[in-house]
């Protein structure tokens, strides 16, 4: 009997250590799922905040960059109207602007070249001579190889203007009023007496294809700005963009050139 209650007695133990071990085991089980639960949410809560201070990071490098780019041309803008009321080459002292960003630096600078990339066909460059203290000297005038140009000057005074025209063709002659240029590397050049006292202008009209035009004072010689460069930097937090413009005088279109050489002086229909 005594035997017997022993033996149940150890059963219930036993039966009651499985119990407890099974319900370790469960409430580990428990545990491992919601730490992979908590990692999971960490590793994507991280992401989204991750991406969302990077978009917030992008929208104010963006809106720094406008600022920048805006300051520039404001004071681009402000140098090309000091130019129109008559200041050749005007100081602009660094700017605070009411948008937060800055004005930091502008240069203002007159280019006595003339530099017109990709001329159009029959379309014309013009450059200024009307110097009375610039003198006497000579210009270098390059373009394209496989085009032709005219050239028209333009001198004396009023009523009395004298008009020369030539027309230049490169590497060879092809009659009919053109002089051969010499041309190298792809470039034909021809040179020009140019004189500020008597001279207004010379004009470039490009035959036979579309031309990059260029048209350079030699050594010594002196002739008035062709073009202004202006070039601004504005300035946002630690953004810095910097806008560049080339302002060149207004040149009046091709159908002048057939005023100047038509019989009576003046165009009819």
């Amino acid at each position: 009997m005594c035997l017997t209650f022993i033996r149940e007695i150890t059963k219930v133990e036993v039966y009651m250590n499985l119990i407890f071990t099974d319900r370790s085991a469960k409430q580990g089980q428990i545990l491992v799922v919601i730490l992979l639960i908590v990692i999971v949410g960490l590793t994507i809560a991280l992401s989204i905040a991750g991406t969302t201070f990077r978009n917030l990071e992008s929208t104010a490098t963006t809106e720094e960059t406008n600022r920048a780019f805006s300051a520039a041309e404001a004071g681009v803008e402000e140098a090309i109207l000091k130019i129109e009321q008559g200041t050749p080459v005007p100081t602009i002292n660094p700017k605070n602007l009411d948008s937060g960003s800055t004005i930091k630096q502008v240069t203002v600078q007159p280019d006595t070249t003339l530099q017109v990339n990709n001329l159009k066909k029959d379309d014309v460059a013009q450059l200024n001579l009307d110097c009375a203290s610039c003198g006497t000297g000579q210009v270098r005038v390059q373009w394209d190889a496989n085009t032709a140009i005219v050239v028209t000057k333009i001198s004396g005074t009023s009523p009395n203007y004298n008009v020369e025209r030539w027309a230049y063709n490169c590497g060879f002659n092809p009659g009919n009023g053109f002089t051969q240029s010499s041309a190298a590397s792809g470039v034909c050049q021809q040179q020009f007496n140019v004189n500020g006292a008597t001279d207004k202008i010379l004009r470039f009209r490009v035959m036979y294809g579309d031309s990059d035009l260029s048209v350079t004072p030699l050594a010594g010689t002196t002739i008035p700005t062709q073009s202004t460069i202006v070039k601004a930097t504005g300035q946002s937090g630690e953004t810095e963009r910097t806008v560049q413009l080339q302002r060149s005088a207004p040149v009046p279109p091709a159908i002048l050139d057939y005023v100047l050489f038509s019989a009576s002086g003046s165009l009819s229909k």
